[in-house]
């Protein structure tokens, strides 16, 4: 379990440059012994400085061929045994693998740990021990650091604790004790401050001590939708959702409960559970059929609960008939000014009280916002932060009986400044009236699949006494309207005859 090389790269934006490491470790005794475990034709030598930082901008597409198609990089038949945050970089001397790449703090922490292989084929991933040992000393490496100034460099005084801690936990790259405050406390001689909180096993054995018995269930649901606002393209989404779970009791219990859904609507599909739960309904209802006025038969689970926080199930909801939220996205104009539109609709059923509700329209590839002048039936309208993005700040409630709202702009552009633009993430499809508009909401106590846990469903064995909690949320994910008068990004299946 040892490491042939550390490195510290500051993300910059066009990518990484020599001057942009700001630590290099190798460790010349392990890669001996790589030398002796690989033969002749597969041993890759860790690369320099430059080198690795070519490999670095060829893998994350951060060079002059970024837009260009790269089949070793850009393939669906990419190298399987690449698995994040374990990378294969290719170098002038071939291919350097396992990376361990982590990114914190705008810094990234590779290390290059070593394969004790007998052969010339890959091992699994699962079989490397320096796999899992590279990525606990890359996250020990990024506490130790934290945050640093973006003028930091390899004389900054955490550069000197971290050389001090490379040199205790990690000498001649085999890891004694990569734990920084232990490290910490034995290189200042002093006791360590902290008890380590010891994680327990999912079956628990340890009973709970002290504290009143509580079990809490959260139904977190998402909607993600597409709006193309044209009649030759249905608009598509889709609704997923997860239940969490934490449980405060003693002893070793058991928890059976009803995922439920609301009258009027579909059942549930795709329930997949935890490794804990002992029986569970899991059979997909989508061929059932739905009386109207009833509702489907409930999912029932039955489990024994870990200590922390876990979720319990996934589930999707293929069958929802309406949208929450009904959009239309209009602009017009040039480079330096447009005229928008922006209409949206409540629907009946969906619970009017948001905890929040805003619109976000971007406007990338133009230059920075110089003005705007608006009219909203509701809430504010600002410019966001960067001067590139428009934020209609919707409130909680859709007023009026028709639950319809409506945002008339017009938005004015500078010249567009390409050294301005390099802090902004461009997308290269939203040019001239591609565009689309991002729905950001969430509504609490309500699912649009009308999952819920059923409280008087809940029991524990050994039966005992415990404060019930449910918490339901709908939030939006990947909402987007298109300009009805630009094009859009769309995908169609694939046609019968293709297939045969």
């Amino acid at each position: 379990m040892s490491v042939r090389a550390v490195w510290i790269v500051k993300w910059a934006t066009g990518g990484v440059r020599d001057n942009n490491i700001l630590l290099t470790r190798t460790y010349p005794t392990v890669e001996k012994r790589a030398r002796t475990f690989s033969s002749v034709d597969k041993y890759v030598a860790v690369p320099e400085d430059r080198e690795f930082c070519q490999a670095i901008n060829a893998e994350f597409g951060c060079n002059a061929q970024s837009t260009q198609f790269i089949k070793s990089r850009d393939s669906c038949q990419k190298v399987l045994s690449q698995q994040k945050p374990v990378y294969e970089l290719t170098t002038e001397k071939g291919k350097l693998w396992p990376v361990i790449i982590v990114e914190q703090y705008g810094l990234m922490f590779c290390c290059l740990p070593l394969v004790e292989a007998g052969c010339d084929e890959r091992p699994p991933l699962i079989s490397i021990p320096g796999i899992s040992v590279g990525f606990s000393l890359l996250l020990q490496i990024a506490d130790l650091l934290g945050p640093l100034p973006s003028d930091a460099d390899q004389n900054s005084p955490k550069f000197q604790d971290l050389y001090d801690y490379l040199c205790f936990a990690l000498p001649f790259g085999t890891p004694l004790d990569i734990d920084a405050a232990t490290v910490k406390a034995a290189l200042s001689s002093k006791p360590i401050q902290h008890i380590q909180a010891q994680k327990q096993p999912a079956w628990k054995p340890v009973l709970m001590k002290g504290g009143k018995s509580q079990v809490q269930f959260v139904t977190s649901e998402c909607v993600r939708a597409v709006l193309y606002g044209n009649q030759t393209v249905n608009d598509v989404w889709d609704v997923y959702g997860t239940v969490t779970c934490k449980a405060e009791l003693e002893g070793i219990p058991d928890v059976t409960v009803n995922l439920s859904v609301a009258v009027n609507h579909p059942p549930l599909d795709n329930l997949i559970v935890h490794p804990c739960v002992n029986t569970a309904d899991t059979q997909s209802n989508t061929g059932s059929v739905t009386v109207p006025g009833s509702s489907p038969g409930p999912r029932r689970l039955r489990f024994s609960p870990p200590l922390e926080t876990f979720t319990l199930c996934h589930y999707t909801s293929s069958h929802t008939s309406k949208l929450p939220i009904q959009g239309f996205y209009q602009m017009r104009g040039d480079k330096t000014s447009v005229k928008l539109l922006v209409q949206l609709k409540l629907q009946e059923n969906v619970k009017n009280n948001f905890d929040y509700c805003e619109l976000q329209i971007p406007f990338y590839n133009r230059g920075s916002i110089v003005n705007i002048e608006h009219t909203a039936t509701v809430g504010t309208v600002y410019v966001g932060p960067k001067q590139y993005r428009l934020v209609w700040s919707i409130g909680q409630r859709f007023p009026g009986r028709h639950l319809e709202i409506e945002l008339n702009a017009v938005v004015n552009f500078k010249d567009y400044d390409a050294e301005e633009r390099k802090s902004v993430r461009e997308d290269p499809f939203c040019v001239g009236l591609n565009a689309y508009a991002k729905l950001l909401f969430k509504i609490s106590d309500y699912t649009l699949s009308g999952c819920f846990v059923d409280q008087k469903s809940v029991q524990i064995y050994p039966s005992t006494k415990a404060k019930l909690t449910t918490v339901r949320e709908l939030v939006a994910s990947e909402y987007k309207i298109w300009n009805s008068h630009g094009d859009y990004l769309a995908s169609f299946p694939t046609p019968k005859y293709l297939l045969s």
